[in-house]
């Protein structure tokens, strides 16, 4: 049995802690609340507020879909964190939470309002199948990966069916972490100099790509 990642074992505090402050200054089903607290909302990232590409994965849309974000972070956090080391787990985590959102901004509503977790929880959805393949010849890390496939079909139905959910940060944090992958490397293992560059390559300009994108849409 793993004992618990440092890094997990504090990003499931932090959530903790900024939804419990959240709920002591508004309702955190309210939009006004949402958005004074760091949501996601196109229009705004728009007008200067980038921040919001970051602070939108540590807020919550109500009180289930916190434990549910949570729940999952705890249950497969520790093991990625495992694989990959802790600094390596929180900058894989945070870069997959924020390429969602910058999908969601590239591709989404102006004025629709996201927030969760779940853009850097689907990174490592991304992390997974991108494990698979990068350790194809690796029958434990290839294994790994593969043991991942049904629940993230599960996961993406669901988004797909659910009108509260915001399918687009999910496929955009499936896709950063995809592409991560290819960047760093799980511990002990390595990754060719050309497969980083090229990865890292993809990865940057797509987040330039999605932000002009993103900036022309609502300019329209």
């Amino acid at each position: 049995m793993l004992k618990k990642g440092k890094v997990t074992t504090s990003l499931i505090l932090i959530n903790i802690i900024v939804f419990t402050l959240m709920s002591m200054n508004g309702n955190t089903l309210e939009t006004n609340t949402l958005l004074k607290c760091g949501a996601m909302q196109n229009i705004l990232v728009f007008n200067g507020q980038y921040w919001r590409l970051f602070t939108a994965m540590f807020i919550h849309i109500g009180i289930m879909h916190l434990i549910m974000n949570m729940f999952f972070l705890y249950t497969v956090g520790d093991v990625f964190e495992f694989i990959y080391g802790s600094k390596n787990f929180l900058i894989l985590y945070l870069l997959t939470g924020i390429f969602g959102n910058i999908f969601t901004y590239t591709f989404g509503d102006s004025t629709t309002v996201s927030a969760g977790a779940s853009t850097a929880l689907y990174g490592l959805f991304g992390l997974a199948l991108g494990i698979r393949k990068v350790y194809k010849d690796n029958p434990i890390l290839n294994k790994f990966g593969s043991s991942f496939i049904t629940i993230i079909v599960i996961n993406i139905i669901y988004s797909l069916i659910s009108p509260s959910v915001s399918i687009l940060g999910h496929l955009g944090g499936l896709i950063g972490g995809y592409i991560l992958s290819h960047t760093i490397p799980v511990n002990n293992t390595i990754i060719k100099k050309e497969t980083k560059e090229l990865y890292i390559a993809i990865f940057i300009i797509s987040i330039i790509a999605g932000l002009v994108v993103g900036r022309a849409a609502i300019l329209q």
